[in-house]
C-alpha cells in the first residue's frame, strides 16, 4: 500500500477528492496507453491494439463529464454533484461491468468508502 493511500485513510477522503483523483488516475492511465498502444501498432496482431483503443475509450467516458462535478463555487454543491457522479459510475458494479471494477479500483486504491453508496445487495456482495 503506497503512502498516499494510508494517508487518505487515515485522514478520510471527501467525493470531490476521489473525483480529482479519478481524473488524474485516468489521464495517467490514458497516456500510458497510448505508449503501450503506439508500440503495439507496429505489429502485425491488431487485437491487443484493439483492446487498448477500447480501454481508452471506457476511462474517457468515466472522466468526461467529472470536471464539472468542481465547478459549483458552492463547497456542500460540489461535494453533492461528485457524490452523484460516483454513485452513478458505481451502479454498474450490479452487472460487473468493466468501467465499474474500474472506478471500485481506483477508489480502492484512494482510501475512499464508497460502500454507503451502493445499493445493499451489491454492498452484501462485495463484503
Amino acid at each position: 500500500m503506497s503512502w498516499r493511500s494510508l494517508r487518505s485513510q487515515k485522514a478520510g477522503v471527501s467525493a470531490q477528492d476521489a473525483v480529482r483523483d479519478l481524473m488524474a488516475l485516468g489521464f495517467i492511465e490514458i497516456r500510458f496507453t497510448t505508449h503501450l498502444l503506439r508500440r503495439e501498432l507496429a505489429g502485425d496482431d491488431l487485437s491487443s491494439p484493439l483492446s487498448h483503443i477500447e480501454r481508452i475509450r471506457m476511462i474517457a467516458n468515466v472522466c468526461h463529464n467529472l470536471p464539472g462535478d468542481l465547478r459549483p463555487t458552492n463547497d456542500r454543491e460540489r461535494e453533492r454533484r461528485a457524490m452523484e457522479s460516483l454513485k452513478s459510475h458505481l451502479r454498474g458494479l450490479e452487472h460487473d461491468g468493466q468501467a465499474a471494477q474500474w472506478v471500485r479500483a481506483r477508489l480502492d486504491e484512494l482510501g475512499y468508502d464508497y460502500l454507503p453508496l451502493l445499493p445493499e445487495h451489491v454492498r452484501a456482495r462485495l463484503a
